[in-house]
């Protein structure tokens, strides 16, 4: 599912890089795909870790994307890979990282909020058996949702 909704957004995204950011179409493109990696990866390190509450209370809109540790490291990462694995120079990689990630999660918001998502739906679409992965053997206390 996240693999969708960012193909659904990417020739947006990549517009508002090229505009804003004044990236060339093929660098635009690159990074929202790496933007896609991250935020699925991100995602993932926040439900290990435990902080899968958090991460839902972005995607429910209680919480803004900038206003969670989990979306700044996510940010963070995203930022130092535009520089070193696709060459942006680090002053347009700290305004475009920021902007790509909130609004990848913003996008991915409306679609939790919209369909009524819960955690389970959110953990099903990272892929793969986190079950195992999480802390303290809550993926066996959650009936096997995952």
């Amino acid at each position: 599912m996240l693999e969708q909704l960012i193909n659904g957004i990417k020739g947006q995204l990549t517009g508002e890089l090229q505009n804003k950011f004044q990236l060339q179409p093929d660098t635009a493109s690159k990074s929202v795909d790496l933007a896609q990696e991250h935020v699925k990866e991100g995602l993932k390190q926040q439900a290990t870790s435990g902080n899968m509450g958090g991460i839902m209370d972005v995607l429910k809109g209680n919480k803004g994307p900038m206003d969670s540790s989990g979306i700044n490291g996510m940010i963070n990462s995203y930022v130092s890979d535009l520089t070193t694995k696709l060459g942006i120079p680090a002053s347009i990689a700290n305004q475009a990282g920021p902007f790509v990630i909130t609004f990848i999660m913003n996008k991915l918001s409306g679609k939790v909020s919209g369909e009524g998502l819960g955690q389970s739906d959110i953990m099903g679409m990272l892929g793969g058996s986190l079950k195992d992965k999480l802390p303290g053997g809550l993926g066996d206390k959650l009936g096997g949702l995952f």
